[in-house]
Formats: structure tokens, sequence, C-alpha cells
């Protein structure tokens, strides 16, 4: 390694974590289209032209953003096929202790609703989560009544808590998702 040449990897580094962490700042306030690069570089510390250089554009850094997030918030829960009322309330947890995520998944249903399907390893990750899912339909360990996908996507949509006043993350809420995913998956034999 030539002289320096660590310190400038360490710099690049620290400033495209800087940059991710002022653009969580910005889109989970005012979203994709909202979201001002001004305010990035400056939130950052950087120059707006590092923020083109590393993510190339605002929507690849709003990209950036979401999957680094999505990708820690699927890290963070383990899918226990036996267990998913347990996993729902994992789930709920992570959304609870993230509003900032909570705010970016919605900015991405509403502005851009495919782009989580643009991004392979959270598309490999939801894949695996829905193969584990059906093997234990196969098994007759969770309901069959809905495919697999579908099953997946109406225990993950009451995760995010109440949308529709303000935010409640309380524990009653938390036990009710536990029995109403319970209710979902009950084998019907």
């Amino acid at each position: 390694m030539e002289a320096g040449q660590g310190k400038t990897t360490r710099d690049a580094d620290a400033t495209r974590r800087r940059i991710l962490e002022a653009g969580t700042e910005e889109f989970s306030a005012a979203g994709p289209a909202g979201g001002r690069f001004a305010r990035i570089a400056e939130r950052a510390r950087a120059n707006s032209r590092m923020i083109y250089a590393y993510y190339g554009n605002k929507d690849g850094l709003f990209d950036a953003v979401l999957e680094h997030h999505v990708l820690l918030a699927q890290n963070a829960v383990g899918l226990d096929p036996t267990d998913l009322p347990g996993y729902a309330q994992q789930v709920f947890d992570v959304f609870r202790d993230n509003p900032r995520l909570v705010r970016l998944t919605l900015w991405q249903y509403l502005e851009r609703a495919d782009l989580t399907r643009n991004m392979p390893a959270v598309t490999r990750a939801v894949a695996d989560k829905i193969s584990t899912v059906a093997r234990a339909q196969a098994e007759g360990l969770v309901s069959d009544r809905l495919p697999a996908d579908l099953l997946l996507d109406h225990i993950l949509a009451p995760t995010m808590g109440n949308l529709a006043g303000p935010p409640r993350w309380t524990e009653e809420e938390r036990a009710a998702l536990g029995r109403s995913v319970a209710a979902l998956v009950k084998p019907s034999r």
C-alpha cells in the first residue's frame, strides 16, 4: 500500500457513511422527491459532487439508504416458521425502534413502489423467507389457505404499527399483533 492510501480509503468510507446517514435523515423526513442534495451535503459535511460520485444521483442515494435499512432490519430478525407470531412481533420491535425505517418504507411505497424488487440482496432475503413459509405449509405447521408469499405479506403488513392515526407502539398492540398472526397461520387441519 502506498503512503496515505489507507487514510484515503478510511476517509472515503467515512464520507460514504456520513452521506448515507444524512440521506437517511433527509429522505425519512421529506421522501425521495422532497429530499434535497444541498441539505444532505451540509449534514454529511461533504461536497455534493461526492454524493454524485458515490451514488450517481438522488434516486441512487435513496436506493442505497433504503436497501441499507431494509437489510439491517431483515438481518436483525430471524424467521422461525414454528413461531410466526413471534417473528411478526420482532419485526414490530424493529419498526418501533427505528421510526425512520417506517417513514422510509412508506415513502418508498408512495413514490417508488417497485424499488425493492430491483434490489438483489433484498429480493433474495424475501425469497428465502417465502421458501421457509412454504416448507412450513407443506409440513402442515402453518396454514396453507394463502400462498406463502401472500401469507408473509399478511404477516408483515401490520408490523409497522397503527398507520391510521398517531403511531402507537404499545405492548398491547404488540400482543394483539401476535394473536392476529397466530390466528392467521393456524393450520386448518
